[in-house]
């Protein structure tokens, strides 16, 4: 049910004048019709919510997803470990929103008023179109990925801006503070939306750290000389986390884990 929060592990909107609902369920969604009221329908739980006009919050925590319907029509895919801010309805010039974790959008056209995405780093700029934004503090790269359409990717590292055709992808690194454009595989940069788990060429600690979003479980290890070492691998929906971490450690070698309570310990052997 929707309740007073109690609980990080539930999927949470923070209401502009600070009410906070608690959503049950793996996924909830949530369709904003005109004059900010929102629908909401999340595990068993369906109603109407009355909303004051201001900037709304959405937190959603690993394991879970969340998708809402704005009241022009945009639609956003929110995953796990995000939290994004928006208005309860879009006026002035520009449709603004802030994300900090992963979203996929696809924005209703509107020339006059230009959609905006703002990370810490990032700002992404359409009209309308498909994209995903890929954004969480703790990966060394930050991803912007273009479906359909045309965007303008703004960093501020950067001394210009850079124009994505479809089926290209923006990533920075913010180590060597370098960015590279590249095409990926759209169903691989997509698959978190249908609850598949596809990790393409990372690093064992990027590994984990997609795996703490996507399962409740804090990971503990001090693992050396593997940390340039890029390994791929493709999870069905719904996959155990054991069933994964046995893949993981044959594929990685001379590593086991063992899972106790909420947390998978990693050690060489």
């Amino acid at each position: 049910s929707i309740s007073e929060p109690d609980s990080s592990n539930d999927i949470q909107l923070i209401l502009s004048e600070g009410r906070k609902l608690v959503m049950d369920g793996k996924e909830s969604r949530l369709h904003y019709k005109e004059g900010g009221k929102i629908a909401i329908s999340s595990g068993k739980t369906q109603l109407d919510e009355e909303n004051e006009t201001g900037y709304n919050q959405l937190i959603v925590p690993s394991g879970k997803r969340s998708f809402i319907t704005f009241s022009d029509g945009t639609r956003v895919a929110v995953n796990a470990n995000t939290r994004i801010v928006y208005p309860s309805e879009f006026s002035g010039h520009k449709r603004e929103i802030y994300v900090n974790g992963e979203v996929y959008l696809q924005v209703s056209p509107d020339k006059k008023h230009p959609f905006v995405v703002k990370t810490n780093r990032m700002e992404v700029e359409v009209l309308g179109t498909e994209f995903n934004v890929s954004a969480y503090p703790e990966s060394q790269e930050i991803a912007t990925t273009l479906i359909s359409g045309s965007i303008r990717v703004d960093y501020n590292n950067l001394t210009t801006s850079v124009i994505l055709h479809p089926n290209e992808q923006f990533a920075y690194n913010r180590n060597n503070k370098k960015y590279d454009l590249s095409n990926p595989d759209m169903d691989d940069v997509t698959a978190w939306q249908r609850g598949e788990l596809v990790l393409q060429k990372m690093t064992l600690t990027d590994i984990i750290n997609v795996l703490e979003r996507k399962y409740p479980y804090t990971f503990v290890y001090s693992i050396k000389n593997l940390k340039n070492d890029r390994f791929s691998f493709r999870f069905k929906d719904n996959a155990p986390l054991e069933e994964v971490m046995e893949i993981i450690v044959n594929v990685v070698g001379q590593m086991d884990y063992r899972i106790v309570e909420d947390k998978c310990y990693l050690t060489r052997i």
